[in-house]
């Protein structure tokens, strides 16, 4: 195994277990302070190293630009996705957002005007299909699972996955963002998405109090939270685009759900129903064959441009 290797798969190893703190901090946290905190505290630790750096030094940054991109795919991100696995199980938010590429053809042919293959049509379909049959039939039983899985959960969990998805949209059109380093890019971003959530963070503590209690798990889960996740795994996977190319990491980060279910799995005893089982297995179908249409796409147009 290479360095490059190495680096993605302790990329994605960071992401897929930290559906695992997120649930054991949210047992002191809310949702939305604890989002705030995490934020909060990430910022802090990339800033010295892109001032020491000197990463902005007579560049113009802007502003407008990344509070939009820092809303869509940091804080309205985490916030939606805090509250979701704080209503849902580990496994049931794994999947759905396994379905991310699915939505992110949709919204490349909505907002991009990218043409759609029929087979890209029919993974959507079938992704959805699968997502569906998790959510709604929960639902219709009017109960909850005993993983602790909510319909309110499941969908604010969908919600987040759209959302990022059309924050992925807007990084295909890079606007001013683009000449800024992309350690400063994340450092500026994380920051924002922290005063972007504090005014929400401050009026659910205003609402449900400050924590009684915050133990020390939940204490060592947010650190984990700000280290492992948001600063070491993005330095990895950054690390590793250096030297491999985008099918390689695309690999890599399909592997994110399978970790996270796992995770769920071990560190969270959740139980594997045949239900999240089969709704699973159409989720990943659906972006598998999505996925392989787009690839065959590429290659023609490639092809095309070649015999031009």
């Amino acid at each position: 195994m290479n360095k490059a290797t190495a680096l993605l798969w302790v990329a994605v190893i960071l992401w897929g277990v930290a559906i695992a703190p997120t649930k054991w901090a949210l047992e002191s946290f809310s949702p939305l302070l604890l989002m705030f905190f995490r934020l909060l505290f990430s910022g802090i630790l990339f800033a010295p190293y892109v001032l020491r750096k000197k990463k902005l030094k007579g560049m113009s940054i802007p502003w407008l630009r990344l509070f939009i991109l820092s809303f869509t795919g940091v804080a309205g991100y985490f916030m939606l996705t805090s509250s979701g696995i704080s209503l849902t199980s580990g496994t049931h938010a794994s999947i759905i957002d396994a379905s991310l590429p699915l939505f992110i053809i949709l919204f490349a042919a909505l907002y991009l005007k990218e043409k759609v293959t029929y087979m890209q049509w029919i993974g959507l379909a079938i992704g959805i299909f699968g997502v569906l049959l998790i959510s709604l039939l929960m639902q219709n039983a009017g109960t909850l699972e005993m993983n602790g899985s909510s319909f309110i959960g499941d969908m604010l969990i969908l919600a987040s996955t759209w959302l990022f998805a059309f924050y992925t949209i807007q990084m295909k059109r890079p606007q001013a963002e683009a000449k800024l380093p992309s350690e400063a890019f994340t450092a500026l971003t994380l920051s924002l998405g922290a005063i972007i959530v504090f005014p929400f963070a401050l009026v659910e503590v205003f609402v449900y109090g400050w924590p009684e209690h915050i133990t020390a798990k939940s204490w060592w889960s947010l650190c984990f939270l700000v280290i492992g996740p948001s600063i070491m795994a993005y330095w990895c996977w950054n690390k590793a685009l250096e030297k491999v190319s985008g099918a390689t990491s695309g690999f890599y980060m399909n592997m994110l759900p399978l970790i996270s279910i796992l995770a769920s799995i071990v560190l969270l005893q959740e139980q594997m129903t045949v239900r999240i089982l089969i709704g699973g297995a159409f989720v990943l179908l659906g972006v598998g064959i999505a996925e392989k249409a787009s690839r065959s796409q590429q290659k023609e147009a490639l092809c095309n441009l070649i015999s031009e």
